[in-house]
């Protein structure tokens, strides 16, 4: 073999490595994220996957379920062109919540939809 094709074989090994240490570390992250939630919903904090929906949600009007999808939907189109903080301030406006919460619901709205 010559010398090129050492190099060759020898940037192959390591980005194959790296791929799989990269994996490793997916699954680290997937099992982590998956403790915090456990472990919220065991402290009866909030699911992420559950907004609080009290008062400006809720409307004689509309059923809640129809509101809920117009406002994921809102959402979804913000986090589309890399307005999150717009959502994070509309889902505060429509829902009532605070800050931390509101950022919560549109990262998970933002995971579920990957």
């Amino acid at each position: 073999m010559d010398t090129v094709e050492i190099i060759a074989v020898s940037a192959l090994i390591l980005s194959l490595l790296l791929l799989l240490k990269v994996f490793g570390l997916q699954r680290q992250l997937n099992e982590i994220r998956s403790e915090l939630q456990r472990a919220n919903s065991r402290e009866g904090l909030p699911s992420l996957s559950q907004p609080n929906r009290t008062s400006p949600l809720s409307s004689p009007d509309r059923p809640l379920a129809n509101q809920a999808a117009n406002i994921d939907e809102r959402l979804l189109m913000l986090i589309a062109a890399e307005k999150r903080i717009q959502a994070i301030k509309e889902y505060r406006d429509v829902s009532g919540v605070g800050l931390k919460e509101a950022k919560n619901y549109v990262d998970d709205l933002e995971r579920r939809q990957r």
